[in-house]
Parts: C-alpha cells; structure tokens; sequence
C-alpha cells in the first residue's frame, strides 16, 4: 500500500511539471493509475545457456494435463538470442509471466518447472506444478 501512495505521488507530481498547476489537483487520477501498475501481472526474464551439443534449449507454459506426455504445454519464443558466431555457444533469453507454471529445459542441467513470485523466478517440484494447474 506504501508504495502504491508513493508512486501515486510520483505520477501527480510529474502531472504537475507537464501540466502544470498543483499537485494534489493530479492526485486522485494518479492513484488510479498506481493501483492499474500495481495489478499488472509481473514479468521476469530468464536466460538459458545455449549448447547445441548438450540438446536444445527452450521453455514451455504448462497450461493443462495430457493424457500421454502427463503436461500439456505451449512453447515460448526467445524474446532474444545472444550467440557467438559460430552458434555453437551463447545465451537464449524469455520473458515469464506471473501467476503461470512454466517447465524449462536446460542443456546439461536438464528439465526443471519454475513459477513467477512477485516478478522473482522460483524453481518449483513437479508435483507443486501439477496441483497449480489442476
């Protein structure tokens, strides 16, 4: 709530150099517009190492149950691919959003399920990821 008021008063204050007048004309729609910021589901990004010879790196949202592969997924873009020349080396980034269980596969440290908390990645076991789903 404390920051919600403090970055209420940041908006109306930058209201108030733009616009001009006082600050606490821009008050009450600024506490609107910091209560909208504070409901938006937060992002964190996460980069993967790419080696192409330790298997393909990539990142799924877990989004239901599948009868055969236990997890039915959706599989990310890369929001970026920062490789070397040669392709055989580099990083491979993601952007995550909150509220969501996502499985990451790694080259050589291999699958994992992670979740965003407060725009902060959490590593989470596979059964915590099959009961946020059900």
């Amino acid at each position: 709530m404390k920051q919600i008021m403090k970055r209420a008063w940041e908006i109306a204050k930058e209201g108030q150099k733009r616009f001009g007048g006082k600050v606490k004309e821009y008050f009450a729609a600024s506490l609107k517009l910091a209560w909208e910021e504070a409901k938006q589901p937060k992002k964190a990004i996460l980069e993967i190492r790419h080696q192409p010879s330790g298997g393909k790196e990539w990142i799924a949202e877990i989004v239901g149950r599948h009868p055969r592969f236990n997890f039915e997924r959706r599989f990310l873009n890369p929001i970026a691919r920062d490789w070397s020349n040669s392709g055989k080396t580099g990083t491979t980034t993601f952007l995550l959003e909150e509220g969501k269980v996502y499985e990451v596969n790694e080259p050589f440290a291999g699958r994992y399920f992670v979740t965003v908390v407060a725009g902060e990645i959490v590593e989470i076991a596979a059964d915590e990821a099959a009961q946020k789903i059900a």
